[in-house]
């Protein structure tokens, strides 16, 4: 299997975990974009609020080397540590939520 079908594998897996999560409150309905597409893959409605949120899925990952330099010229010794992504500038004008499966 190639590096890029396991990608869209575990992208797809998360973001089902993600939904699966979301659906178990009885009180929020979970949506999805159709084809996957856009800068949202998910929205919820709580219902009993009527608050409509925003959020991307991402798998967490975790830094396998000590390679990283630091724009100012130190090595950290940064091996196993959480890899954060943020949110793109569309997503924050959004108030799009980030979502670590």
């Amino acid at each position: 299997m190639n590096n890029r079908r396991k990608k869209a594998i575990v992208g797809l897996t998360t973001e089902l975990a993600a939904q699966l999560r979301l659906a178990k409150d009885p009180n929020i309905l979970v949506f999805v974009p159709l084809g996957g597409l856009g800068p949202v893959d998910i929205v919820t409605l709580n219902m009993t609020t009527g608050e409509y949120t925003a959020y991307d899925v991402k798998a967490k990952n975790y830094r396998k080397k000590n390679n990283y330099v630091a724009p100012d010229g130190y090595k950290r010794n940064l091996k196993g540590s959480f890899i954060s992504r943020g949110t793109t500038k569309e997503q924050k004008k959004l108030g799009v939520k980030i979502i670590y499966e």
